[in-house]
This record gives C-alpha cells, structure tokens and sequence, in this order.
C-alpha cells in the first residue's frame, strides 16, 4: 500500500466501457482505482505506479489478457502483483488457464459484486501479508548473516597450530559446531580437541566462540588439558540447554616424550595406524561435554607412545552418517577403508 495513501491501489484493465463504468461505480469509494482500456498500456502504467492487484480481463484486441498474464508473471517486478480475471470466458479449461498461469482468482461476468468484493479483500490480504513476511525474512537473514560474521569472526584464532595436523571441514551450513583446535603450551605439550555441537546452524555454532576462547588462554596460561576439559564442560553444561552439547576428542601429546593422552567423550573412535596397518581404536568412554558437570565420569584418559610415522585419525558421526542419493549410509566400515586407503597412499 502507498504510504501516501491509506487506500490500496488497484488496476483493471477491460476494453470494454461499460465494463469499466460498472468496476469505476463498485469501487471508487473503496480502493484508489486506475482503468484501462487495454493491455498495452499496462506497462506504462504500472512502471509509474505499481498496483497492489489487477483486475485482468481476457478477450482484449491487442493483448489477450492470458498474454498479459504470463508477461507479467515472468517478469520479476511485477511476478508478486496478484491478479484476478474478470472475464466472460467461463469455460472450466479457460479457468485452469488462467491459474495455472499465476493468477490468483478467476471470476466469470456477470459477477456477484458482494463476491467480487470479498475476493480482492481477502486477497490483498494475503499480498500484504506475504510482503510484512518477506521483509521480515530479509531482515531475520540480514542478522542471521551478522551473527555468523561475529561467530566465525571469534572463532577463527591465530594461535591455531597446523603443524603435523591434516584437516578437512565440510559443513552443510556456513555456521557449524564442528571445532578444530590446537595449540602448543609453555611446557612443551599440544592441544588438540575435535568437537562437535548437537544440531546445525547458528543453534550447534553460537557456544564454538567459549570453547575457543578458553582453550587457547587456557594452553597460553599452562594449564592441563584435562584441566580445561572440565572448565568447559563445567561452562557448557551451566550455559547451554539440555539438547545443546559438544562431543569431543581431546588429544594432549607430550612432544619430548611422544606420549599421548586421549579423551574421548562421545566421538567416533579415534583410530591408530602404524606402518599402514591399523593398530587400535580410542573408543568413546566419557559424555559428550555440557550433559552433567562431572567431565569423563571421574574416569582415566587413555595414555599411550607413540613412534615417528604414526598416523591418528578422528572425525565426527557425520562422516559415518552422509547418505547417497540411493538414500544408503556410508556408515563406519566404508569410513575405516577409505583411511586405510589414505594411510598406504601417503607412505608412498
């Protein structure tokens, strides 16, 4: 609706007179009203002012109004105008025509004018509602997109230490609760922690900012990993809902020693080659962090050496859990042969 107005603004277009007399005397007290006598004519008019519905007639001599319909339906700036046919055609091919074409009316002459009316109410009705939800939805992605721009933003961290690591993070939404850390400590050691969030979207991301946050001052600060560990899973499980958590494997390797510590809480296995061959699993033995405020159940880490060449493998159940377009699950075993297959091709 114009601002300026507080009526909707209508266009009918009837090349007949009397037609358009009878449509001037129905609704000029109702609607702000613009007539045409063809179909021509209608692009002008709507490029100086565009109507909040048309009234479209069919058998016109220079633009059959199934045309019109079409043109305007295909065109972008005037696909949204809702259009009802006022016309004599009154064949039941001629009325699924006209819907089929996106009009979202077809009433046949002589009309009844209480109809008439009832029907352009409750179809501009239903444009202006459609119009209040697509500005809401472009204002709900405008934040939406702000949103992510901040979580990313925070995620993202300089002390990442990349090296020895091999990653690959595929997410089905831009905004994810798939995390890869790792940083070095004063004390020699590194910190890794794989994790992954319940759900998609902004809901699993928006907690990856805290956990980012205390795990890399934690490793700057010296403290242990299974120390931080439970300052996370403590903050998660006081700050989060309960169908929000973060599965996690956490990896604290001694770099002097080569030893490896491994948590476990709620991952796929973390799998263990040596010279090609696969060693041993590190199953999960601890909660997904942020369930109850007790990380891994008072129980021990894994604790194992590790010789030059090794190779450790972690990912997250959506490895296991893609699907083909067959609607078949690639599922662990598929996942255990590709590593094998990656592992004998990186020792050539």
């Amino acid at each position: 609706m114009d601002e300026l107005n507080s009526k909707p603004y209508i266009l009918a277009i009837d090349d007949e007179l009397i037609n358009r007399l009878v449509l001037d005397d129905l609704l000029e007290n109702l609607y702000e009203l613009a007539l045409l006598d063809n179909g021509e004519s209608c692009f002008n008019s709507i490029a100086e002012r565009r109507p909040e519905l048309i009234l479209l007639d069919v058998d016109m001599p220079d633009l059959n109004g199934f045309v019109l319909c079409r043109q305007l339906k295909s065109n972008p700036s005037t696909a949204n105008i809702p259009i009802i046919f006022l016309t004599a055609k009154v064949s039941m091919n001629d009325e699924r025509l006209g819907l089929e074409l996106g009009a979202v009316d077809y009433i046949t002459k002589p009309f009844s004018e209480s109809i008439l009316l009832a029907r352009m109410k409750t179809h501009l009705s239903l444009s202006q509602t459609q119009e209040l939800l697509e500005k809401s939805h472009a204002k709900l992605k405008r934040e939406r997109d702000y949103i992510e721009y901040i979580i990313l933003s925070m995620r993202d961290d300089r002390r990442y230490k990349a090296d020895n690591l091999m990653t690959l993070v595929a997410p089905v939404e831009k905004s994810t609760g798939d995390l890869v850390l790792s940083s070095s400590t004063p004390n020699g050691h590194r910190h890794i922690l794989l994790g992954d969030f319940t759900g998609h979207g902004l809901s699993a991301a928006v907690a990856g900012p805290l956990v980012s946050s205390l795990f890399y001052s934690r490793a700057e600060q010296g403290f242990s990993l299974g120390e931080t560990a439970a300052l996370i899973n403590h903050e998660l499980s006081q700050k989060l809902p309960p169908e929000i958590f973060m599965a996690a494997l956490l990896i604290d390797w001694n770099l002097e020693s080569n030893q490896l510590t491994v948590w476990n809480c709620g991952m796929p296995s973390l799998l263990h080659y040596r010279n090609d061959v696969y060693l041993q699993d590190f199953k999960s033995e601890g909660l997904a962090l942020g369930i109850v405020d007790c990380f891994y159940g008072g129980g021990a880490p894994k604790v194992i050496e590790h010789c030059s060449g090794d190779q450790f493998f972690g990912y997250s159940d959506g490895v296991q859990d893609v699907v083909s377009q067959s609607n078949e699950r690639f599922g662990d075993i598929r996942v255990r042969e590709l590593l094998q297959t990656i592992v004998e091709k990186n020792r050539r």
